[in-house]
């Protein structure tokens, strides 16, 4: 939400009709960082004005303005709980719900890690990142069926012990090769899977920026009992051409 600046009232209206998912989907869930407590973008007024599920953690204060973690969801969201990291250098924290989706209950984890520590300690933020990771994943069910997703800030790539262990822990991510999301060069923004026998999920990068200074990553989860709709990545790619910029 890049402190409040995204343009979360279109992005909410692009995913709800379908136009980046090629079409509309059953139910929704959006995980934000950066948003602010209050205000005409934030997840607050936006869940009020359409009857959304909203769950807002906040996380620092920056120019008189309580930013942080919220969920927004058409479905209902169960057991809200904030889950604050290790800190290195800024307050960082992971937002952690519970829906129900085709009979099955998903934990939903928004997590936001450091992005740096200090200059002379800068060689070392994947660190930091990856004790973070850990600390996380320390709280998170074991065993339990569930999605993580966010801005891990994994500006040095794959090889980070961050990146490592989510894709560990979350093993029905998407193999495809990670997308930029910050500046057509960075893979910042994630989303990790772990789901019940028999569902499909598939991700992408938006071209569209929403007001942000990072591109959204949206996935289409697919229940066992819906498994034979195979053609969403062709009818979205179409979609998405359709909506690109000049």
């Amino acid at each position: 939400m890049h402190a409040g600046r995204g343009d979360l009232p279109r992005f909410l209206g692009d995913l709800a009709s379908g136009a980046l998912t090629g079409t509309p989907p059953q139910a929704y869930i959006a995980l934000l960082q950066e948003d602010v407590e209050s205000g005409e973008q934030s997840a607050a007024t936006l869940a009020a004005r359409h009857g959304l599920a909203s769950f807002f953690i906040p996380v620092r204060v920056d120019g008189g303005l309580v930013s942080g973690n919220a969920i927004l969801s058409t479905l209902p969201l169960g057991s809200p709980y904030g889950i604050g990291l290790p800190r290195e250098r800024q307050p960082r924290a992971a937002a952690l719900v519970s829906i129900t989706v085709a009979g099955e209950t998903l934990f939903v984890v928004n997590v936001h890690m450091e992005n740096r520590v200090t200059w002379w300690r800068g060689l070392f933020s994947d660190t930091a990142r990856g004790h973070q990771a850990e600390a996380l994943l320390e709280t998170l069910p074991r065993d339990g069926h569930g999605i993580l997703g966010g801005d891990l800030n994994t500006w040095l790539g794959p090889r980070e012990p961050a990146w490592r262990a989510m894709a560990k822990r979350f093993r029905d991510t998407p193999p495809d090769p990670p997308q930029p999301t910050f500046h057509d060069r960075l893979v910042l923004d994630h989303l990790f899977f772990d789901l019940p026998e028999g569902w499909t999920a598939i991700s992408r990068v938006i071209s569209d920026s929403y007001g942000s200074d990072h591109h959204p990553v949206v996935a289409i989860v697919t229940a066992a009992t819906n498994a034979t709709k195979t053609d969403w990545p062709q009818r979205t790619q179409r979609s998405l051409r359709k909506n690109q910029k000049p």
